[in-house]
């Protein structure tokens, strides 16, 4: 009687494992490092599950990584270029994940946004700094509906008072020839 109860609780525990579904990676995401953390770029690896898998920067570099999903990892490239950057998994691990990423440096351009109470903080005012090197013309989102272009050296500072408390989305993105964006969420309290 025992043996057969052991036999009935092995074979409901493997098809309760059977069907888990697999684990899988779908897509690679990318966006930069911020300076502070180590510069770079930030690979973004999303799907489901525990996986093993070999990511394949690209530039003869690669890293075999077991983590579950969605993983993230920093790595800097060695120069400016296209790289084809492949995540191929380990069985039973599915799904292959491959994406082409242009890295050039940005010389003039946009490469951050922040606000910060400004002198009049009372009345809602706020110092807007747009990061970035180079003479450009960008435009500036204030998220209250206003819409700015400014023209000239970067960085920037711009002051805006807001006119009501809330939740602001700020996005300055550089005219061609420069390039970059950037964007930031403020909260305005009265």
């Amino acid at each position: 009687m025992r043996l057969l109860t052991f036999a009935a609780m092995l074979i409901g525990l493997t098809g309760a494992v059977a069907a888990q579904p697999a684990a899988r990676i779908t897509r690679i995401e990318f966006s930069p490092a911020p300076t502070e953390e180590g510069g770079g770029v930030f690979i973004s690896l999303l799907g489901s599950g525990s996986c093993t898998y070999i990511l394949d920067y690209g530039d003869g570099n690669n890293d075999r990584r077991t983590a579950d999903l969605p993983d993230r990892v920093r790595h800097t490239f060695p120069n400016d270029g296209e790289y084809v950057v492949v995540a191929t998994p380990e069985a039973p691990c599915e799904g292959v994940a491959k994406a082409k990423l242009d890295v050039r440096a940005i010389n003039r351009g946009v490469w951050g946004l922040s606000a910060e109470p400004g002198p009049d903080a009372e009345n809602a005012e706020m110092v807007v700094t747009i990061s970035g090197r180079g003479e450009c013309v960008v435009s500036l989102d204030y998220g209250d509906g206003t819409l700015e272009k400014i023209a000239g050296e970067l960085p920037a500072k711009r002051t805006r008072k807001y006119p009501k408390a809330g939740i602001y989305e700020l996005k300055a993105v550089a005219e061609p020839p420069c390039r970059g964006d950037a964007a930031v969420t403020l909260e305005v309290k009265r």
